[in-house]
Parts: structure tokens; sequence; C-alpha cells
């Protein structure tokens, strides 16, 4: 499991690092698989009992678009302003959810141990993963001279990468 964690994470990384990728999710065949509400009648379309497990856990997802992976499907959509990615099995089970957004993404607590250690760099992307009931929050940050990564998880910061501009 840990590994799929930081297959998450690594995933997370490469899709902030290169802006404007929209295929972000590992080895997506590029598939679009349209959700039940989407499909015109002679699409297939994505298994409904992952419509139904998407449904579950998002209710107010918005811009919901299927993507086919292997035998999973990743699902891009919106939700509370926020881009969104989920990883469900072909039975509906969620495995990941990620969430994309900015500084004001984080909760106060994060945001002020991360400050704390960084109070000089500018946070420019905030990542939240939720999996098997943990959340890792990926904090990437800037200032003049380099690009900073770090990791939070409960109450635990670690630096993962940090690059010369």
């Amino acid at each position: 499991m840990k590994t799929i964690i930081l297959s998450a994470l690594k995933i997370c990384a490469f899709t902030a690092t290169i802006v404007g990728v929209s295929n972000a999710q590992g080895e997506l065949n590029n598939k679009e698989v349209p959700s039940i509400e989407n499909a015109p009648a002679s699409v297939p379309i994505a298994n409904a009992k992952i419509d139904k497990a998407l449904n579950g856990y998002f209710k107010n997802a918005t811009n919901i678009r299927w993507y086919e992976i292997k035998n999973n499907y990743v699902v891009k959509f919106k939700l509370d302003g926020h881009e969104n990615r989920a990883l469900f099995t072909k039975n509906g089970n969620l495995v990941y959810h990620i969430t994309y957004g900015i500084e004001g993404l984080l909760p106060a607590d994060v945001r002020s141990l991360v400050k704390s250690e960084y109070y000089d760099q500018k946070i420019t992307r905030v990542l939240k993963v939720n999996q098997d009931q943990r959340t890792i929050w990926v904090i990437h940050m800037e200032d003049q001279k380099e690009f900073i990564m770090v990791r939070v998880e409960d109450g635990q910061l670690e630096e993962t990468k940090r690059m010369e501009k």
C-alpha cells in the first residue's frame, strides 16, 4: 500500500511540475470513457458501479471526465472550485483522491507548520492526497533562487525536493 501512496505522490509531483499537462495520471491511455450523464446512446459508458461510487463520494462534482487506466478508472472533476482526480477500481472502490489547489486549500495548522520552516518561500501549489484514511499534503513553494517541495502528514513536515531556478 505504501507503494501506491508513493506512486500517487510521484504523480502529484510530476503533475504540479509540468504546468498545463492535462493527462498527468501516469499511464493513461488517453481513452476517455464518458460517464452515464454525458454519454451519447452509441458510446459505451464507464462502469455503473464506479459512476455510483463517484456520486457517493463526490455528490457535487462537475465537469466529470473518466479515463481508463489498465483495469481501473481515473476520474477528473471539479469540486468546490478545485480540480480533482480520483482512481477507482473497476468494482467502484476508491483507491485515492487528489485535490489540486493553492495556499487557501491548506488548513491553518498545516500552513503554520510550513511557514514556520519556510517563511520566505511563496506557496505556489497545494495537493491534498487522501488514501487509506490518510491525508497527505504536498506543498510546492518557491523564492527567487529555488523551488522546494514538502509533504506534511500527521503534523510531520518532510522536504522532498529542492531545485535551483
